[in-house]
């Protein structure tokens, strides 16, 4: 039974990066790019290795592309870990607004307008 309340959709090239938020670890940097499987303006699900739980609180940037970027917080609330070759994790996005602890409107807004048609890397006409 799908719970979801918002449609996901597949954008090809849309990728992120991302890392747990508190960790301790002082080389806590973002991970190496990963193709997102899907997402909406409420989350998204993407391949993960071993270093995420569910529960977590991480950040993301978000690379989509049409060259737009956005650094988003948001946690882990679905797991799936059937092998070793294909886990994914489901990321709730934190509330957007415009306090500092916030995801930046901005992002809402452009998620809210993606059909995952109109998001492709613009071409230039060779000079």
């Amino acid at each position: 039974m799908d719970r979801r309340v918002f449609t996901r959709i597949e954008i090809p090239g849309a990728q992120i990066q991302y890392k747990k938020i508190g960790a301790r670890n002082i080389l806590n940097i973002l991970s190496k790019p990963v193709d997102i499987r899907n997402l909406s303006k409420s989350g998204l699900c993407f391949p993960i290795d071993n270093s995420l739980k569910y529960g977590d609180a991480i950040l993301m940037k978000i690379h989509f592309p049409d060259g737009k970027q956005f650094r988003l917080k948001g946690q882990i609330r679905w797991y799936n870990a059937n092998t070793s070759d294909n886990q994914h994790v489901g990321v709730q996005f934190h509330p957007f607004g415009e306090q500092h602890e916030y995801n930046p409107i901005e992002a809402l807004e452009y998620l809210r307008r993606m059909n995952g048609l109109d998001i492709v890397k613009p071409e230039h006409p060779e000079q």
